[in-house]
């Protein structure tokens, strides 16, 4: 090398830390500026992270529920019918106790429509249907429906007596609520209670 080379040479080693310097000082508000898009950029990340998230969430839920109505469509879908069918049991009923009322020694009729309401309550029962236990239980207003109040001393208040209309669950909703009588206290009068 020659000696004006190696001049050159000092001189551009000599000139490198000053471009060096600059470039640097140059590159510092474009490293600012790609720190404010770094940081824009993961919380755009966040935000749709958070929006698919939510709309994750979401789409589960409408299925859940969307699974839970079809099940309910299949296992009270024939509601009506059976409410419907209801009146042809309590029509059975009636002969029943018109039956043993006005024919008591026709018994082959008696036990020909007993038989009849059997056949009958076991159909309801493979659709789900169940009768309401009503008569001796306490008065609960979400299966029973007053009709009237008895005067029984022999019974607390709030008792079903009696069981005008039989009622009918469907699996676990009340297809048709009971018509029941309630017993009430006896109304003590000023001498007894003297």
């Amino acid at each position: 090398m020659s000696e004006k080379n190696k001049k050159e040479e000092i001189v551009k080693k000599q000139e490198e830390p000053e471009v060096m310097k600059q470039e640097t000082e140059e590159k510092m508000p474009e490293e600012e500026d790609l720190e404010v898009t770094i940081g824009r950029l993961k919380d755009e990340v966040a935000s749709l992270k958070d929006r698919y998230l939510r709309a994750h969430a979401e789409m589960d839920n409408m299925r859940k529920r969307l699974e839970r109505e079809r099940r309910d469509i299949v296992r009270f879908g024939n509601e009506s019918l059976l409410r419907d069918m209801l009146v042809v049991y309590d029509a059975i009923e009636k002969a029943i106790a018109t039956g043993r009322e006005m024919y008591p020694d026709d018994s082959n009729f008696i036990e020909g429509m007993e038989m009849i309401e059997k056949l009958f309550l076991e159909t309801l029962k493979q659709h789900g249907v169940e009768p309401i236990k009503a008569k001796g239980e306490a008065f609960d207003p979400r299966y029973h429906e007053a009709m009237m109040q008895v005067e029984r001393d022999d019974l607390e208040e709030g008792i079903v007596v009696d069981e005008i209309v039989r009622g009918f669950m469907l699996h676990d909703r009340v297809l048709r609520p009971a018509r029941v009588s309630v017993s009430k206290g006896i109304e003590k009068t000023n001498r007894e209670e003297a």
